[in-house]
């Protein structure tokens, strides 16, 4: 049996209208990574060292990332949301129409002379 995804049809609609338009996510969830991970650890409950000692980094790190003074490397990222109970679904949302960054590949390249 297929595993379920958990995420509700509305949510699956509206992310797929946000892929078909090219448009930015919404305000509200274009956090830094260090912002959400300060956001799910007080929602569980943790500590900061709780944290850091069951995704294996330090204390000082996960504090300054927190912070927003470094940007985490992606590994470390999966570490921490690990830790956290959650996945890590890294989204990219493209800034232009695709069809329309092939148009513009396209009309940049010199075509070829019958003739040559």
């Amino acid at each position: 049996m297929p595993k379920l995804s958990g995420v509700t049809i509305a949510h699956r609609r509206a992310l797929h209208r946000l892929q078909c338009a090219g448009a930015a996510p919404p305000a509200a969830v274009r956090l830094e990574a260090g912002q959400w991970v300060r956001t799910l650890r007080v929602a569980l409950h943790m500590t900061q060292r709780q944290l850091a000692g069951r995704a294996g980094v330090s204390q000082g790190n996960l504090a300054s990332m927190e912070k927003g003074h470094f940007e985490p490397q992606l590994a470390t990222l999966r570490k921490l949301f690990d830790a956290l109970y959650c996945d890590l679904v890294v989204l990219p949302i493209p800034r232009k129409r695709i069809s329309a960054v092939i148009a513009e590949r396209t009309l940049g390249v010199p075509t070829r002379r019958m003739w040559d």
